[in-house]
Parts: C-alpha cells; structure tokens; sequence
C-alpha cells in the first residue's frame, strides 16, 4: 500500500525513487518508507526527539540525508522493497545516523 501522497515526500536514491513520511508523538518520531511505485515491504525506522552526537545535544529531525542514510542502512540489512509482505523494522536509528551530512 502506497502512503498518501498529500503527506509523504519523495526521495531518490541510487535511481530509485522511494516515498517517505515521518510522524511524531511525545517521545518517539516514526519514519515510513516505501518505493513510490509499486509499493512493496514498508521500511519502519525510529527516532528519538533528541539525541547526543559528537557530545551535542541534538534535535532530530528528519531530512532527506537522514532518509537516506536509513535507506541505505535497511538494504544493507536486508530489507528489499520490491518484495510483498510483513513490514521491516529496523527499530531505533539515533546512534546509526550521522547528523552532519
């Protein structure tokens, strides 16, 4: 299932284009990823608001160098978003991302 288009951004990476959208709650930002057409597995990521990097205190938030990094991050790991089913969670990011690109 595709996520709506009125909400989600679009990202490309290595000449494929992905849909993506970030929600947050009180403690916990949750980021959505799925190819823009033919949407496969969903890539589910998690953030917390703030995070220490580099001994700074930093506020996440979610920019197109993050989505990436989390994109590149989930095939590694074996996520393929072309395949149909169950979604991948690669749970909390905030330690696996760097901030500064």
């Amino acid at each position: 299932m595709a996520l709506p288009k009125k909400t989600s951004k679009i990202i490309t990476v290595n000449n494929i284009k992905y849909s993506w959208m970030a929600s947050g709650n009180d403690d916990i930002i949750y980021l959505i990823i799925c190819l823009k057409e033919s949407p496969g597995q969903k890539l589910l990521a998690s953030f917390n608001y703030v995070n220490i990097f580099e001994n700074d205190i930093v506020e996440v938030q979610i920019i197109p160098s993050i989505v990436k990094q989390v994109i590149e991050y989930a095939i590694n790991k074996g996520w393929n978003p072309y395949k149909k089913g169950k979604e991948f969670n690669i749970g909390t990011m905030n330690n696996l991302i760097n901030y500064t690109t």
